[in-house]
């Protein structure tokens, strides 16, 4: 059996360097360096970049064994509040999820279906921001220290139905919690991103398009009470970052012009018939075109309406383009 000693290393070498830190979270929060931020009641647990620890938040009586209850793996560690019963839990993920990078949405996104199907077995407050977690090494908290082993996400998601993943999927944008807020962000800003970002094409035009993305971003960082409330400034600016990067380096004058030479050769074969021919001919050279940027866009993790959404054409095509590839 692995020595609580050794555990609670476990849980401190994942800590950030300066984490956010309180004795009472309503009296708001400080940052402080990590072994000085120790001594306080709740640490924040995860990095700003990267979530490399789940943290699900069960305000009941018999907090301490809901995870049995339902049929989940034991946590890492359970933190308890010998007064009323509640506690926090902790999974330590095998490989750490990046929050903002344009290119890995799809595992935050397969994170925050995870963390949310899962929250809601457990009976866990769905509006937990996971910003801040009770702090298992200090003495105003009961903890026990099941084990040190690490969470796939692949493993975690065997314990979340199908349907139940799917729906988080489905659900309205409003709707979120936890870590979908990070996707909700993201995925508000780089949509309307793809086309302003025409009005910063000039040289030495960077700058002011990072302003504007960092203020695009805090004006959808807007969450209620309900939903864990706004996210951190760290978070944001770091997800800003992210964005403005990626569409800067992708959405150049010379690509976006290809693009729209796509789109008008499509407007132009809608509006007339071909006389005395067989119907619309079919043209693969603007399928072999398309075919690279839907492969790149699909291995990101965008769905298929996204993709056709970004591209302008339908889902069917984007469907048969993926087919096509894979013959």
């Amino acid at each position: 059996m692995v020595k609580p000693a050794l555990q609670a290393a476990v849980f401190v070498e994942r800590l950030p360097r300066r984490p956010y830190c309180t004795d009472d979270p309503a009296q708001g929060l400080l940052i402080r360096p990590q072994a000085t931020a120790l001594a306080y009641r709740h640490i924040q647990h995860n990095p700003p970049p990267h979530v490399s620890t789940l943290v699900f938040d069960v305000d009941r009586a018999d907090g301490c064994h809901a995870w049995e209850d339902v049929g989940l793996p034991a946590p890492n560690w359970v933190c308890l509040n010998v007064r009323n019963g509640h506690a926090h839990y902790g999974y330590l993920l095998t490989a750490p999820v990046a929050r903002t990078c344009a290119a890995k949405q799809k595992p935050l996104r397969y994170l925050a279906a995870i963390e949310h199907v899962l929250a809601k077995r457990l009976g866990a407050d769905m509006g937990y921001a996971g910003l801040i977690t009770k702090n298992p090494v200090h003495g105003d908290w009961w903890t026990i220290w099941h084990h040190t082993e690490t969470f796939s996400l692949d493993y975690l998601a065997e314990f979340c139905p199908d349907a139940d993943l799917a729906a988080y999927s489905r659900r309205s944008r409003k709707e979120v919690g936890g870590l979908g807020r990070n996707v909700t962000v993201f995925d508000n800003v780089r949509e309307w991103a793809y086309s302003a970002v025409r009005a910063y094409w000039r040289p030495n035009g960077y700058e002011a398009w990072a302003d504007a993305i960092r203020a695009a971003c805090e004006g959808a960082n807007a969450f209620g009470r309900e939903q864990g409330g706004p996210l951190p400034v760290s978070e944001i600016k770091a997800t800003a970052k992210s964005i403005a990067r990626w569409v800067w380096n992708r959405f150049t004058p010379a690509g976006f012009s290809q693009v729209q030479a796509h789109r008008g050769a499509k407007g132009g074969r809608i509006g007339g018939k071909i006389s005395k021919g067989g119907g619309r001919p079919r043209n693969s050279g603007r399928a072999a075109e398309l075919l690279p940027e839907v492969r790149r866009l699909k291995a990101m993790g965008y769905s298929n309406r996204d993709i056709a959404e970004d591209l302008k054409i339908s889902a069917g095509s984007v469907s048969n383009y993926l087919r096509r590839d894979r013959e």
